[in-house]
């Protein structure tokens, strides 16, 4: 890895802005000091700042391609304002590429065999924090198998939540799920995976021909059956482990990690510093600045498909009287939040809710099971619990604007419409996108 900037990119006008890449290890500490040495002191004169996260990305060449993509299509729609001396950082940190049972298509669909090194990716990052004895017994559970009996799931769902550690969830205070709550989840998702579409881009209803609801309806009859499936598909085990500590880990490295580099510029410079963050990149962002805690806020905040709860911001969840983890970040932006939100996004509309959530699913309502008022994603509903502090406006075309001055702390900006032709955000990796640069400009360049 270069020591110093990644790269110099063009922003405009003849001028360049330099932009830092910084890596991140799983429990958050720094592994480019110098770099980040570098960083520090060059901020000098800085008038801005522009910190992204990316979120499933497993590669540092993958997370450098998404900033470069993203920030050319920002300067393609104007050069930044003259007077302006911009620095761009992003972070890599230790994520995986990966696919709910859906978004694998018609291969999967017709029932032939996944790809064995995806398989084998989710496995090992799921089960790199157990001890020796637990591995070999996960392994012996699940190599060579494509579904598991009922006493063989409860073993497994049993090694991967001691594996992951649950503890009360940050985002919504929820509590964390027993081996009842995993395999109910574990169900729906079995459930849900029975109506796959023909098409990998045509996701449907996942409750429509049986789906969800014919799964909550056996569920609610006899809990212990998969769906009516009667076998339990070990690889949605591995992918509920793997939103869980994908969803840890970026609040870990964002409060360990990039939380010291938040306070540096808000405390030591006057340049103005702008967040962006994509999916659990999201987390990332907001964690950071909730931990850093600095003495004047940050300029703006974008949030791109947010992989978090949607009460994560409110002052009291779902009445629960605890307020939501990030709830103090809303005193921390200086701007309304612009968090986007999609129909098309499929991940957080019909699965985040099922796989990333606490113990409810454990309550005798087995009518709640797949909430998305409760349990919803960020990024696939937008916010609740805000009232009058939030707003919800379409995703503007180029050349339009957003009302950031009606004294709402997040505006949640829908982007299932079309603009150009398309969808403004397609899916949940869609967020280099035309309405998606333009979004950061309003930011960036807000009076």
């Amino acid at each position: 890895m270069v020591v110093g900037p990644y790269r110099a990119v063009d922003i405009g006008s003849g001028r360049q802005a330099d932009l830092y890449l910084l890596r991140y290890a799983a429990d958050g500490s720094l592994l480019s000091p110098q770099t980040a040495r570098h960083l520090t002191e060059s901020l000098e004169g800085v008038t801005d700042v522009f910190l992204f996260s990316h979120g499933w990305n497993n590669t540092f060449d993958a997370a450098a391609a998404t900033y470069l993509a993203f920030i050319d299509g920002y300067v393609s729609q104007g050069a930044v304002r003259a007077g302006r001396r911009p620095v761009l950082a992003g972070v890599v940190w230790p994520s995986i590429s990966l696919l709910m049972p859906w978004e694998d298509g018609p291969r999967i669909a017709g029932g032939a065999p996944a790809d064995p090194a995806r398989n084998e990716e989710t496995r090992a990052f799921v089960a790199e924090s157990l001890d020796h004895g637990a591995q070999a017994q996960l392994s012996e559970l699940l190599d060579g198998s494509g579904e598991l009996a009922q006493a063989q799931a409860e073993q497994a769902a049993e090694i991967v939540r001691a594996a992951l550690a649950p503890v009360t969830d940050p985002d919504d205070g929820s509590a964390a799920p027993s081996v009842s709550d995993i395999l109910r989840s574990w169900a729906l998702l079995d459930g849900g995976a029975a109506a796959r579409p023909g098409d990998p881009d045509d996701f449907g209803d996942l409750g429509a021909g049986g789906g969800v609801a014919a799964a909550v309806a056996t569920l609610a009859a006899d809990p212990r059956v998969a769906g009516g499936l009667g076998t339990w598909d070990p690889r949605n085990l591995l992918r509920m482990g793997t939103m869980w500590k994908m969803k840890d880990r970026a609040g870990r490295v964002g409060a360990r990690g990039v939380a010291p580099l938040v306070r540096r510029v808000l405390e030591d410079t006057d340049a103005r510093l702008h967040l962006v963050g994509h999916s659990f990149g999201a987390r990332l962002v907001m964690s950071a600045l909730a931990v850093a805690a600095p003495g004047r806020p940050a300029r703006s905040m974008l949030l791109l498909q947010p992989a978090v709860n949607r009460w994560c911001f409110a002052p009291d969840v779902a009445g629960t009287g605890r307020a939501g983890g990030y709830h103090p970040v809303l005193a921390r932006v200086e701007l309304p939040i612009l968090a986007t939100y999609s129909e098309h996004d499929f991940p957080l509309r019909q699965a985040f809710h099922l796989a990333v959530r606490g113990a409810s699913l454990g309550e005798p309502n087995i009518a709640a099971v797949g909430d998305t008022d409760r349990f919803g994603a960020l990024g696939g509903y937008g916010p609740a619990g805000l009232g009058a502090a939030s707003a919800r406006q379409a995703a503007v075309a180029p050349g339009g604007s957003y009302d950031l001055s009606g004294g709402e702390r997040v505006i949640a900006v829908d982007g299932s419409g079309d603009i150009g032709g398309r969808p403004a955000i397609g899916g949940h990796g869609d967020i280099s996108t035309p309405a998606t640069w333009w979004a950061l400009h309003c930011l960036a360049n807000a009076s």
